[in-house]
């Protein structure tokens, strides 16, 4: 994997794939093209097959039917320049900076670990990237599950930031409150330049301001357009985040 400047281009064309042993398969002829240096968030409801997706296009999975191109390369071939923030992300028993530096080779900086650390939002850290993070050993500390998300996706910032130019952020917001969430755009996809990026989250208040919102069902696409389009055309799209809205007025009322 090699580090590059220059934002990639996604295209999936006829996928289709199944599990071992299952007796449907999760993606179904899907097609879908993200240009390059595009956000696009993946919506849909569980099982519909996101992160399948994601996996695909990583190169852990190969499709049964048709093709996952980066810049027109299949990435079982050669692997993309990537980053994945998946929902059940590493903690590692190491340092600060260890736990943000660990997807891209040194030399590190460590004014670039900071500047990841911040456009996460990671407060309440040690000052000292030395700091251990791994609580069983001497003199260690442990976060909360906040705390190690916003870890964890400064690693990928970090990683962005050396060359990793596609970015994929599976439930980035899933162990953050909703004041953190409402922050996370502003934070972190608005100040990503450069880089094509893939959103996945089922709430959809994070999604909402991405350039493409692709709804999957049925293991295809079944809605694409921006947030106002999809709530105008009053599908799937416009349904979920009528109900997930409601639902988070009654919480704060």
């Amino acid at each position: 994997m090699e580090p590059t400047d220059v934002a990639p281009a996604v295209r999936f064309r006829g996928v289709g794939f199944t599990y071992p042993g299952g007796d449907r398969p999760i993606l179904d002829g899907l097609d879908l093209e993200i240009a390059p240096g595009e956000t696009v968030a993946i919506v849909g409801e569980n099982g519909a097959g996101k992160t399948t997706l994601v996996k695909l296009l990583a190169g852990l999975y190969s499709p049964g039917t048709g093709s996952v191109t980066v810049d027109g390369i299949d990435p079982r071939e050669r692997r993309p320049p990537i980053t994945v923030l998946f929902q059940d992300f590493v903690r590692y028993p190491s340092s600060v900076r260890d736990n943000v530096t660990a997807a891209v080779p040194p030399p590190h900086d460590d004014a670039a670990v900071r500047e990841a650390l911040d456009q996460a939002g990671a407060s309440g850290l040690p000052d000292d990237l030395d700091a251990s993070l791994w609580r069983e050993g001497a003199g260690g500390t442990d976060l909360s599950g906040g705390q190690w998300q916003r870890v964890a996706l400064a690693r990928a910032l970090y990683a962005v930031g050396n060359g990793r130019r596609l970015l994929v952020l599976d439930e980035p917001t899933a162990n953050l409150d909703v004041r953190a969430e409402a922050q996370f755009h502003d934070r972190v996809v608005a100040r990503t330049t450069n880089t094509t990026t893939v959103l996945i989250s089922h709430r959809l208040a994070t999604v909402r301001a991405a350039d493409r919102i692709v709804l999957l069902r049925d293991g295809r696409v079944a809605e694409d357009g921006t947030h106002d389009e999809l709530l105008e055309r009053g599908g799937d799209y416009a349904r979920f985040f009528t109900t997930q809205a409601a639902a988070f007025k009654e919480d704060r009322a």
